[in-house]
């Protein structure tokens, strides 16, 4: 068996892009502490791509991946990525001029955004309460195949030579003579580069490495999952949010996905939903839509994790040599990840990154970890 060049830890989309742009270039392994790489975040995502959504670097992370999203690489996924849900997002009267505003500001961005006054809202078979007086109807975010987009990223990089390796928690770090040793319960495995892309776990992968004290903050998000009133049709409507997306709605076959927005801090490792969160979800939704609930089909949880600025951080750490971060992207990591991994993968390879990405602003040095290092000074 071949001494990988590089080992990514965690196999999450963060880790499973950057093995897909790595391998051919690199010899990659990949390892993963769960018995699924989709275990934690990406196999809890919410599934839609709204590319205007998230910090500025996370923004233009988005924004630089719908052209992959929308037209993969021949041979990636065996079906297309995207498909069309759109968001609407209601106001109150209180609420209607800053809706309005903010419909001018992002048209004049050539964003597809229409305003729709009650008559048209329910026109569109909405049942709406008599709170919402007004909404903002953005044509351009799309449901995201998570699996199909995880998937050919593992895939394409294992047709490349990367190995995956699940059940493998990483336990232990130390570099000798310019090459990592990676202990797991499993075994240990040596390379000079190790990428840390353990998402909620990243902090205390660093500080198995002796790297810098970055601090990640996972953050819990609830669903729970109701069933389509009898006789209603709601396969066809947008994610429905209100203006401050204090809660969202997505349809999912005869169900709806129910989320109430939480940020509820957690430590890194399994979580589950509360009642509280759940009952909290379904209230916010009745404010604004007449949709009935007799029971909760099912719910979970998962986690979105975030340093302080909540832009990512990637580049190599600063004390522990050939430690590489990739982490930190906040919920938005699925639909981030084809421009991301990218710039990652330029940044990691001492290359130039692509002038689209730079020019978007996804640079080495605003990426960096030590752009966060004032704090430990």
């Amino acid at each position: 068996m071949n001494q990988p060049d590089v080992i990514i830890i965690g196999a999450g989309i963060a880790g499973a892009s950057l093995a897909w742009q790595l391998a051919g270039s690199c010899n990659v392994l990949l390892l993963e502490q769960e018995d699924s790489p989709s275990h934690h975040s990406t196999g809890r995502s919410a599934a839609i791509m709204t590319p205007y959504a998230g910090a500025e670097l996370m923004q233009a992370a988005s924004l630089a991946s719908r052209a992959f999203l929308a037209a993969p690489p021949e041979g990636f996924s065996p079906a297309p990525l995207l498909s069309r849900r759109g968001v609407l997002r209601l106001t109150d009267e209180a609420g209607a001029g800053s809706l309005a505003r903010l419909c001018h500001t992002g048209k004049s961005q050539g964003r597809p955004l229409r305003l729709l006054d009650r008559a048209q809202l329910l026109a569109q078979g909405l049942p709406l309460t008599a709170k919402a007086v007004m909404g903002l109807w953005d044509d351009e975010p799309c449901d995201i195949d998570v699996d199909a987009l995880h998937q050919g990223f593992l895939r394409g990089a294992q047709r490349r030579g990367a190995r995956l390796l699940t059940r493998h928690a990483v336990t232990a770090m130390t570099r000798r003579s310019g090459v990592w040793q990676v202990e797991t319960p499993v075994g240990t495995f040596d390379a000079p580069l190790v990428v840390n892309a353990a998402g909620a776990f990243a902090s205390r992968i660093g500080k198995l490495a002796g790297a810098l004290p970055l601090t990640i903050h996972p953050k819990r998000r609830t669903i729970a999952v109701v069933p389509v009133p009898p006789g209603s049709d709601m396969a066809h409507w947008p994610l429905i949010a209100d203006a401050g997306v204090s809660f969202y709605i997505k349809p999912e076959g005869k169900t709806l996905m129910v989320c109430p927005s939480d940020e509820t801090p957690a430590a890194p490792g399994e979580v589950y939903p509360e009642e509280l969160d759940i009952a909290i979800a379904i209230d916010r939704m009745q404010q604004w839509l007449d949709i009935p609930v007799q029971r909760v089909q099912h719910s979970w949880a998962g986690l979105r994790s975030f340093f302080d600025d909540k832009d990512p951080v990637v580049g190599f750490d600063p004390l522990a040599e050939g430690l590489f971060w990739y982490a930190g992207q906040g919920g938005f990591g699925v639909q981030s990840a084809p421009a991301l991994s990218r710039a990652a993968a330029a940044i990691l390879l001492g290359q130039p990154v692509p002038q689209t990405l730079g020019d978007a602003g996804l640079t080495p040095d605003r990426l960096s970890p030590q752009r966060l290092e004032p704090a430990f000074t």
